[in-house]
């Protein structure tokens, strides 16, 4: 279920719109636009081929498209060339889950209220409205839930905003009222908000659960921390005394942290197929989200992609998740 992406992706962004163009640009435009000429020419066979003789072209993948009536066009799923697809930017596409700010006050006919800049949750996007409308839980005192087009929100970096579960380190050294010393850099994890005072109960790492004002703790940035789920790839060939390897840069999911601060990591090998194993942190390092296709990640299409025999035309950039 989680794949390498694949070189040819980030070269597939600039397809050629002819040679005559590559003239004056570049030695990497050059490259990027001809790799893209090179997958548009692989998409056109996979397209005429469709419904026939499919096993001498590009692997293929399944993929749900965002667009209502592009599924039912289609069907659910559809399967299209790996290549043909990117990883997208979390700025890129808005999904059940993300964080979004009002960009402007925003009034609905009951009477509610939202200021702007006020923080809300996406909760469900009404897929029968073609203007790309979304239930928010908004975050102000009411806790309201009201529609909004995405027009008029803006969806939040990770920096913005706190929640429950998200990573943190102190910003300085701490002394509680207990007398527990917790030194500038400890992580913590939140685990809730307390509505009386404002102050997040924090899980701190080595100290346990105490409740800590806002201004003492800044959140962390993916890279800063790994915990169970992250995707990781080996820092070098690694061997066990079985005598099962794993080349370097083989990806490989975080499974469990044992109490001598090594983790079992599943090992996506196709190869010698290890499986899990156990590996110290020097053992790897954390994958960059742009490094590894997974399960329900957003998909956009690096070029125009047509099915049935042409009659129907998805062009580049359209969005899907990857199954």
């Amino acid at each position: 279920d989680i794949l390498p992406d694949h070189a040819i992706n980030e070269a597939a962004h600039g397809a050629s719109n002819g040679t005559s163009e590559l003239i004056d640009k570049a030695p990497e435009a050059v490259v990027q636009e001809t790799a893209g000429a090179i997958v548009q020419k692989k998409a056109d066979a996979y397209s005429a081929r469709k419904g026939k003789n499919t096993f001498d072209v590009s692997p293929t993948v399944n993929v749900r498209f965002c667009d209502s009536d592009l599924k039912k066009k289609l069907g659910d799923p559809t399967r299209i060339p790996e290549e043909s697809i990117r990883k997208c930017r979390s700025s890129e596409f808005l999904q059940v889950g993300d964080m979004i700010r009002a960009k402007k006050d925003l009034k609905w006919d009951c009477g509610t209220r939202i200021n702007e800049g006020t923080l809300g949750e996406l909760k469900e996007r009404d897929e029968s409205n073609k203007d790309d409308l979304w239930l928010v839980r908004w975050w102000d005192d009411t806790s309201a839930k009201k529609y909004a087009y995405s027009r008029h929100i803006k969806k939040c970096k990770p920096s913005e905003f706190f929640r429950v579960g998200d990573r943190v380190q102190a910003k300085h050294d701490m002394t509680t009222t207990q007398g527990v010393r917790i030194s500038k850099g400890t992580f913590g994890k939140l685990k809730e908000r307390r509505a009386s005072d404002r102050k997040w109960l924090v899980d701190w790492v080595s100290v346990g659960n105490i409740h800590t004002k806002k201004k003492n703790f800044e959140k962390c940035a993916e890279s800063e921390y790994i915990a169970v789920g992250d995707i990781v790839k080996a820092t070098s060939r690694l061997k066990w005394k079985s005598g099962e390897t794993v080349e370097k840069g083989t990806l490989g999911k975080l499974k469990q942290k044992m109490e001598n601060g090594n983790w079992l990591v599943k090992w996506y090998d196709k190869k010698n197929k290890v499986g899990e194993k156990k590996a110290t942190k020097k053992d790897f390092s954390k994958c960059k989200p742009s490094e590894y296709f997974a399960k329900d990640d957003i998909m956009a299409l690096v070029h125009d992609l047509t099915f049935e025999n042409g009659k129907i035309r998805v062009p580049k950039g359209t969005l899907c998740t990857y199954l």
